[in-house]
């Protein structure tokens, strides 16, 4: 009976547990469709958070300075050497990470400490080829003036010397020299600007000849340049910059003035072109640099380096245009030598001229006094000696051809034109063959 009963109980007890299943499941798969996905996707973003977290805070580690570095790599040589969690720090990988960014750092430092050295490098090479130059040029136009005796060679290198000193200067190379320290360094450039316009001016002047066309060019010339040179000793005195800049804008004035003037020759001889091409870039530099700097004016914007460029392309032109200007001067004089030469030979016929005229006249005026002729017989005489025909001689004395001729006839006779010339033939005949032969 037991055994029998026994299948049963076992079936109620399976329809008691199956239902309990079958709604736990349903509820794991509710679960799965709305509230799980939910909370899924703020885990995901949890996650994403967590991992920026930890790469901002591995990039601060790997940007801290190497003192920080120092004291933590000294915190971990104290920590005791048998524990684990020193072992794992002293191994970690953010260790080795901020030991790549160090040595990454260091090469951009070496890098740029290379670049800076060759910068270096470059600028001083340039600055020492550039003085070299311009002491070969100074040296050139020095030999020049001894060989030709020219004296504008002379005046240019001195011009030369006063611009290599003035950039000397501007470039701060006076320690070389043994001169460390400048107390008032605007005075001294004034100076060096006020010794360089007037060296520039001295050789515009000869080379252009200004004298000669604008005569008081001097007076003007000398008042500028001693205004300048009294606003320098100001300058001196006072230690304004003021004073300073003031010189300087004068003296440049000056060397505008004879710039000025090369422009107003420019079309009338050849060798001022020459300097009005040479100067205008230089000039225009040097007052932006020496003058409108000094004022707050950024005109330009000239640096050093323009500025040598300039000097050096002047330095070029100017010197080859005192060459031509020496041939050219050269020829003028040739020029004026021959015209001279004409013109004197030219009065020396003229005298014979007049000499010979004279002459005639002189022996009108006796033949005219032995032989009594009356005013008619004067003025046939006269047109007979210079050689005009009766037609014209009848003309101007208003009278016919035939009574010329009768006329002329008659003064043969009475100045017995015959027996002279007679007497000249006996005077051949009677003087030796020898004489002939």
């Amino acid at each position: 009976m037991r055994l029998q009963l026994v299948p049963l109980v076992l079936c109620l007890f399976m329809m008691f547990i199956v239902p309990e299943q079958l709604f736990a499941v349903s509820i794991d798969h509710t679960s799965n469709t709305t509230q799980s996905l939910v909370i899924k996707a703020f885990k995901a973003k949890a996650k994403k958070e967590s991992n920026k977290e930890k790469l901002s805070k591995a990039e601060l580690n790997s940007a801290t300075d190497s003192k920080a570095k120092a004291t933590g790599n000294k915190d971990l040589a104290n920590v005791p050497r048998n524990s684990s969690n020193s072992r794992l720090e002293e191994f970690s990988y953010k260790n080795i990470k901020d030991v790549r960014s160090n040595s990454k750092k260091s090469s951009k430092e070496a890098a740029t400490n290379v670049e800076a050295t060759a910068s270096v490098l470059s600028n001083s090479f340039g600055t020492g080829m550039f003085y070299g130059f311009a002491l070969m040029v100074v040296l050139l136009n020095l030999v020049c003036f001894f060989l030709f005796d020219e004296k504008l060679f002379l005046f240019y290198a001195l011009t030369l010397a006063a611009i290599g000193n003035l950039l000397f200067l501007s470039d701060g190379l006076m320690p070389l020299l043994g001169i460390s320290e400048i107390s008032n360094p605007q005075a001294i450039e004034s100076l060096m600007v006020l010794a360089t316009c007037s060296f520039g001016a001295w050789f515009a002047s000869k080379y252009l000849n200004v004298f000669e066309i604008f005569p008081r060019m001097i007076w003007i010339t000398s008042a500028l340049l001693g205004t300048s040179a009294i606003l320098t000793m100001m300058c001196f005195i006072t230690s304004l910059s003021n004073f300073g800049i003031a010189a300087n804008l004068i003296s440049y004035g000056v060397m505008s003035l004879y710039f000025m003037a090369g422009v107003y020759l420019f079309s009338k001889k050849n060798y001022p072109k020459f300097y009005v091409i040479a100067m205008s870039i230089p000039l225009l530099f040097a007052i932006d640099y020496f003058v409108l700097r000094n004022l707050g004016l950024d005109f330009l914007m000239t640096q050093p380096s323009h500025l040598k460029s300039a000097v050096i392309a002047e330095m070029l032109m100017l010197t080859y245009a005192i060459v031509y200007r020496m041939k050219a001067i050269k020829e003028e004089n040739e020029l004026r030598q021959t015209e001279l030469r004409i013109f004197l030979k030219r009065q020396e016929v003229m005298n014979r001229k007049n000499a010979m005229q004279l002459m005639e006249e002189v022996y009108l005026e006796n033949l005219i006094m032995h032989y009594d002729l009356d005013g008619f017989e004067i003025k046939l005489l006269q047109y007979i000696s210079e050689g005009k025909e009766n037609s014209k001689i009848a003309r101007k004395l208003k009278t016919t051809e035939s009574e010329i001729e009768a006329h002329t006839k008659e003064l043969y006779n009475k100045l017995e034109i015959s027996e002279h010339i007679q007497e000249d033939y006996r005077m051949v005949d009677a003087q030796a063959d020898y004489i002939y032969n």
